[in-house]
């Protein structure tokens, strides 16, 4: 069997794509990465950000909230998730609601995020903030 690992985050102040995870006390039950996949350049005034999740728990959910940091104002564009509300655009913190059914234990690729900004955008945190744990499907599973 083996032990789980909690995930280890290194400062690297020399690039802007750098890889941030956390969990949140509201979704304790969720460890969420997200990185840098694109920056802007020619014909492309966008950054692409890659959002991952983990589910462990012992309940299902349908509704998760994350909030993504970030080193400076970021204009939200729109993400590929196939349902994802955003809030916080203008700020330097945007709060994603996905609706995700998610098993016990299950990851999901929580997809991309494009939002604008100035040069040397970095990612600062990543969290979930809340996890509904919830699940009509599975009533008595929650």
């Amino acid at each position: 069997m083996m032990n789980y690992e909690k995930p280890v985050v290194l400062a690297n102040e020399d690039i802007a794509e750098g890889v941030y995870a956390a969990s949140g006390a509201g979704g304790d039950c969720y460890t969420v990465s997200a990185y840098i996949t694109q920056t802007p350049e020619t014909g492309n005034e966008t950054y692409c950000i890659h959002m991952d999740a983990v589910h462990s728990a012992a309940h299902h959910s349908t509704q998760q909230v994350v909030d993504l940091s970030f080193n400076q104002s970021v204009d939200f564009q729109w993400c590929n998730a196939a349902n994802c509300s955003c809030s916080g655009s203008g700020s330097s913190k945007l709060t994603l609601t996905f609706s995700y059914h998610a098993n016990f234990t299950e990851n999901h690729g929580l997809g991309d995020v494009y939002v604008k900004s100035g040069d040397g955008l970095a990612v600062t945190g990543v969290v979930c903030t809340s996890c509904n744990r919830v699940c009509e499907q599975h009533d008595g599973l929650n």
